[in-house]
């Protein structure tokens, strides 16, 4: 028998999950569907009509002459040739 760790953990956190949200909708209720979401969280799910005309898309500005801050090592910066 092959056991590995990870998908169990994996199989764990899903079924947890799973069972959180259920235990919430069962708790809380779900909304009206007469009621409006809000325009930004229904353009987070992708929902064309829930799109209103003044939602606007946010664009990455990047400064000129400044380049991006990288937050760890490459690859290369931790084994450098030898």
């Amino acid at each position: 028998m092959n056991f590995n760790f990870f998908d169990w953990l994996r199989d764990g956190v899903r079924q947890s999950v799973l069972l959180g949200v259920s235990d919430a909708v069962e708790q809380i209720g779900t909304p009206d569907s007469a009621s409006e979401i809000n325009p930004e969280v229904a353009a987070l799910l992708g929902d064309p009509a829930g799109r209103s005309a003044t939602t606007t898309k946010r664009k990455r500005v990047a400064r000129k002459g400044t380049t991006q801050k990288r937050l760890g090592k490459s690859l290369q910066e931790l084994n450098p040739p030898a």
